[in-house]
């Protein structure tokens, strides 16, 4: 394995079907709702190093779910994994970056026959070395041991708190609810100072537009349990994020979603965004 001072690891994704990809079991990609209508797909680097938490193995699952509209998946439906390294430094990761594990794919293609399924999951482990331990949700208290209807209030009580901060376009109070978040975010993507300070005038640039928030409505959410037990997050049926500013310009973009996953370090400190 290549020695790197400063490791970027990355899954390059290509969906053409509905689905989502988990790595450490925390989803890094969803493509899920009006995007997957027709024949369209989704192809792109995901860095990883957040979800890694640290140098080990990990479990990388693709999970293939049938198109909007759809029952099943076909032979027109297919999904490939490709692992990709490279050195963080802007001015050698193009030299740096290279495949470090093998490409994973659905075994059928456009040729196949007689392909119908439910559901189809490919996956592989693979192994990582980084120069850190993130204090991510490691530690944090087990979730699944909770009651779901308990769970799914206790979630949505914090995910209402949230919305009323964005409602008011109140980034100071975004961001400190986010500490945690950014913290870890600096560390797995070694974030220099400027970098930090371009991703504060950028929240603050989003939150000075006064979008408008997309209403919660508890009725059309649902909960998701991840990361082992120790992550949740509520996403709405279609699979897109519960927090949401509308479009400034529907017919030119979607609206901005904001993936916001909890963990709860302890009963008595309770959830916070991670």
């Amino acid at each position: 394995m290549s020695k790197f001072e400063k490791p970027i690891y990355s899954v390059y994704s290509t969906i053409y079907s509905s689905g989502t990809i988990k790595v450490n079991d925390v989803p890094v990609v969803d493509w899920y709702g009006e995007d997957t209508n027709g024949t369209g797909g989704y192809s792109g680097d995901t860095i990883i190093n957040q979800v890694l938490l640290q140098s080990g193995k990990y479990k990388v699952v693709g999970k293939m779910l049938p198109r909007k509209n759809k029952k099943t998946i076909t032979e027109e439906e297919v999904m490939s994994l490709d692992f990709y390294l490279a050195e963080a430094d802007s001015d050698k990761w193009k030299k740096s970056r290279h495949k470090f594990h093998p490409k994973i794919e659905s075994p059928w293609d456009g040729l196949s026959e007689n392909i119908n399924y439910p559901t189809f999951e490919i996956s592989t482990e693979i192994e990582v070395e980084l120069p850190f331990v993130l204090d991510g949700w490691q530690n944090s208290e087990d979730l699944s041991e909770i009651k779901e209807e308990d769970l799914f209030a206790e979630v949505l009580s914090t995910y209402r708190q949230i919305h009323a901060v964005m409602a008011s376009h109140n980034v100071t109070k975004f961001l400190e609810l986010s500490k945690e978040k950014m913290a870890l975010q600096e560390q797995a993507f070694y974030f220099s100072e400027e970098r930090k300070k371009s991703f504060m005038n950028g929240a603050t640039e989003l939150f000075n537009q006064k979008l408008e928030i997309v209403p919660l409505d508890a009725s059309s959410l649902q909960l998701e349990i991840m990361g082992y037990g120790k992550l949740v997050r509520l996403i709405r049926i279609d699979g897109s994020a519960a927090l949401q500013y509308k479009s400034p310009d529907s017919k030119t973009q979607g609206n901005v979603e904001f993936d916001t996953k909890l963990h709860m370090r302890s009963k008595e400190k309770g959830f916070s965004i991670i």
